[in-house]
């Protein structure tokens, strides 16, 4: 069964690859294709895995090899599932578990290769995942909606509050500083993960993800301040460490927000 699980996982992952791929080119899914030259990729290169497997890893047109993302993304993927299987048995539970893990691991490989977060994977997936945590008896509307609200609201203010501090360092500086620590694809992202975990989770998880990408934004610092190379206003992609916090409270649950809270 676990076999099982994990070939249903890898198929997922491929499918993740395969959006990861085009949209943020194209913004829609495409066939698979070589990123170099645009050729079709064979059948048996369309998953990372197989690929690898069969020894067919370069384009035929062009030579180029494929990343080493794609196999990755498919074992943890698999990987995935039969954790998510093994922690919420029953189907009802697994199938909402299972799409918010692909979302997720789709949004974890575009801010990092991209550093966006296109409103093309947020928005459906938060239709949908707003839809089943509403349809969920143990969370219902109110909860769902609310973590959504909450979850905008919050990283909005943040992003705001980003914007006008760069403008602040422009002005002082004398020169553009285009960086700014939220972009509105952690917004939207926020949403996704308000309904995903509801309220009052949705605190707990922006909570952790912020403050985890405050740890290692002090460890790049460190290092680069040991190498001397120290730059200011390091750009790190915020989307992977939300997704992170998302990640502990979804599958932490009510264990964790109790601890959290327990004095």
């Amino acid at each position: 069964m676990d076999l099982l699980l994990f070939l249903t996982g890898v198929l997922l992952g491929g499918v993740v690859n395969l959006l990861a791929d085009s949209l943020p080119i194209r913004r829609r899914p495409e066939w698979p294709s070589c990123q170099a030259c645009g050729a079709p990729r064979p059948w048996r290169a369309w998953s990372g895995l197989a690929s690898v497997l069969l020894g067919v890893r370069r384009c035929p047109y062009c030579g180029r090899s494929r990343r080493g993302r794609a196999p990755v993304v498919e074992v943890l993927a698999g990987l995935g599932v039969v954790g998510l299987a093994h922690l919420r048995p029953n189907l009802q539970s697994l199938l909402p578990a299972i799409f918010i893990g692909c979302v997720f691991l789709l949004v974890l490989v575009l801010d990092i290769e991209h550093r966006l977060i296109p409103h093309v994977v947020t928005l459906p997936s938060a239709v949908v995942i707003g839809l089943m945590g509403i349809l969920d008896p143990a969370r219902g509307p109110v909860k769902t909606l609310l973590g959504g609200l909450a979850g905008f609201s919050v990283v909005f203010l943040m992003y705001l509050l980003g914007i006008a501090f760069s403008r602040w360092i422009s002005r002082r500086r004398g020169e553009s500083v285009e960086e700014i620590a939220f972009g509105f694809g952690d917004v939207t992202l926020a949403v996704v993960i308000g309904l995903a975990v509801g309220w009052p989770g949705v605190l707990v998880a922006l909570v952790l993800g912020i403050l985890a990408a405050g740890i290692f934004s002090l460890g790049a610092i460190v290092v680069m301040l040991i190498r001397r190379r120290y730059r200011a206003f390091l750009a790190i992609p915020y989307g992977p460490f939300l997704v992170f916090g998302a990640l502990l409270v979804y599958l932490g649950g009510r264990d964790l927000f109790s601890l959290l809270l327990t004095p």
